[in-house]
């Protein structure tokens, strides 16, 4: 009984080692597309943002300072 629990307890052990956590490659990948991500993102927004500034700047030459 006490040999088959020690076999039990290595095997469960060299599985728990193949998994420790995530590789280079996989963390590469990741960032990977967290980059195209950001870049779709801008590029989107691009657009929206600079009309947005445009409004503000329109806004702001209408302003009266001072009074």
């Amino acid at each position: 009984m006490l040999k088959a629990y020690a076999a039990l307890q290595a095997r469960l052990n060299s599985v728990r080692s193949e998994e420790e956590g995530a590789t280079a490659t996989e963390y590469a990948l990741v960032l990977g597309l967290v980059a195209i991500a950001l870049v779709v993102a801008a590029v989107a927004l691009t657009p929206i943002l600079g009309s947005f500034v445009a409004d503000i700047g329109s806004w702001m030459d209408g302003q009266k300072v001072g009074e």
